[in-house]
């Protein structure tokens, strides 16, 4: 979950204040940006609704992508943590199988709306709207890669 202040700049990160994630594990080559979370559901994926949520998720907060990825400032990166709600709904716009080389799966897109709050150890927090948060574009889908394939 990434904040930015006014305008996200992604060709410098200039505007960007924090980077909430879990980092990547083992660093550098290990698992990027994921962490095992209870079950969600139900998913629905062929009326593209689904939901997801979390409380007080474990994260670190590495103020922009470039250090949570190269690691480079001083500090690194701060304990926080993070709750989110997001609602995946319909209508499906479009639907779409996963061609990715050892890759397999479907994706379809949708509408979401989203509320999410984060806090670090420096006593930064956040919290978004409480009537929500509309995606410019919301993505759902069943991906199997790697071994799994």
């Amino acid at each position: 979950m990434d904040l930015y202040r006014g305008q996200y700049d992604l060709t410098n990160f200039s505007t960007q204040v924090h980077d909430f994630d879990p980092g990547i594990s083992p660093y550098p080559g290990g698992l990027f940006w994921t962490v095992p979370i209870p079950a969600i559901g139900p998913v629905e994926l062929g009326t593209g609704r689904a939901r997801m949520r979390a409380t007080n998720l474990a994260m670190k907060d590495y103020f922009d992508i470039p250090n949570a990825l190269f690691r480079f400032e001083s500090p690194v990166s701060v304990g926080a943590s993070a709750s989110f709600d997001i609602h995946w709904h319909g209508p499906v716009s479009s639907r779409g199988r996963v061609t990715t080389t050892g890759s397999s799966g479907q994706l379809v897109m949708s509408q979401a709306t989203m509320t999410w709050s984060a806090h670090n150890d420096f006593g930064f927090s956040f919290v978004s709207n409480p009537s929500g948060t509309k995606s410019v574009f919301a993505q759902l889908g069943h991906v199997k890669n790697g071994v799994f394939v």
